[in-house]
């Protein structure tokens, strides 16, 4: 049944999600020691009034104890609030999800709607020479760094035309209205830049796996009998080898669904994106910690998440697939 199924799943992800936060607390109390932001830095605290404070956030407590405490706040709820302003956690994630759901949602439908013509055409040209550029240009788009190829778009399309031009092609980083607000043309040119990086390096990876399929698919059975029946090749392609070998893509958007939240930490950075990965990178060299936990928690959720939803996707998709 398949209700039984993901019950069974479900637990299962339990020590994941817990355990991704316990590691990260390890990993960011061991790298900050006992700073505090907004604490430790500031010199108009006494000594007694930075341990009365300490005392008050419960961080005189042992490790598993402030731990423990948080995982508590977590169960019902509450991601905590940020170790320097004081801020709900939720109330963060809240802002800056639409801006991060907006650059990931139109990267990710663009590597998908490129990804599956790429890959049929690079297998039905198996070997040829349309193959063997579009492998380059996949091999170009693994091998490239983001920080890289977002630097080269913001000197190309911005830098250089604004000394020649009086004026740059495409903003070079920002973004100057919240989600939904402002001019949505003005919008629209800030996202470009970001999410086409990104798209890229989504391209890259899904066309060499849809390719893969496809090739596979293609010397199947069926295939060589729908073909010996007269059907034509469009047909043969689109209609019977595409729906099983796009099964495997599947997976692999499935699991950039975290990536809806996390972003391109990367992308969002170079091109200053007001979304999660840049606030996360901000607060992580803050030693944040609550904010860092809670961020890569919610993250860890996602992780599960989308690992199941692939997995109830491949039923959709392929009608011989049953969970017991």
């Amino acid at each position: 049944m398949l209700w039984k199924y993901l019950v069974r799943r479900v637990l299962a992800s339990i020590p994941v999600v817990v355990g991704v936060s316990a590691v990260t607390f390890v990993l960011m109390h061991a790298t900050g020691g006992d700073y505090v932001p907004g604490i430790s830095d500031d010199p108009r605290l006494s000594a007694a009034t930075v341990q009365a404070l300490r005392h008050e956030y419960g961080l005189d407590q042992p490790w598993p104890v402030q731990y423990g405490l948080w995982l508590w706040n977590l169960l019902h709820g509450d991601f905590g609030r940020s170790m320097i302003d004081g801020t709900l956690v939720s109330s963060h994630i809240a802002d800056r999800l639409p801006n991060t759901l907006e650059l990931t949602v139109t990267a990710i439908l663009l590597g998908v709607l490129l990804s599956i013509p790429i890959g049929v055409l690079s297998a039905r040209r198996r070997g040829g020479r349309i193959d063997n550029a579009l492998t380059m240009l996949s091999t170009a788009g693994v091998a490239v760094p983001e920080f890289w190829l977002g630097l080269m778009l913001i000197l190309l399309l911005a830098v250089i035309p604004a000394q020649h031009l009086g004026a740059p092609l495409l903003p070079s980083s920002g973004a100057t209205a919240s989600f939904g607000g402002g001019d949505p043309l003005d919008r629209l040119s800030h996202l470009i830049l970001p999410a086409s990086v990104l798209a890229f390096a989504y391209l890259s990876i899904w066309s060499r796996f849809t390719r893969s399929a496809m090739v596979e698919t293609l010397s199947q059975d069926y295939v060589r009998t729908a073909r010996a029946k007269g059907m034509t090749e469009r047909r043969v392609v689109y209609l019977h080898a595409l729906r099983n070998s796009v099964i495997p893509l599947v997976t692999l958007v499935g699991l950039e669904l975290p990536g809806l939240v996390s972003g391109g930490v990367i992308v969002e950075v170079v091109f200053g994106w007001p979304g999660i990965g840049r606030f996360a990178y901000e607060r992580a060299l803050a030693f944040d910690y609550t904010t860092v936990m809670g961020l890569t928690t919610f993250a860890a959720v996602l992780v599960v998440g989308g690992n199941l939803l692939a997995d109830l996707m491949y039923a959709v998709l392929d009608p011989r697939i049953r969970y017991a």
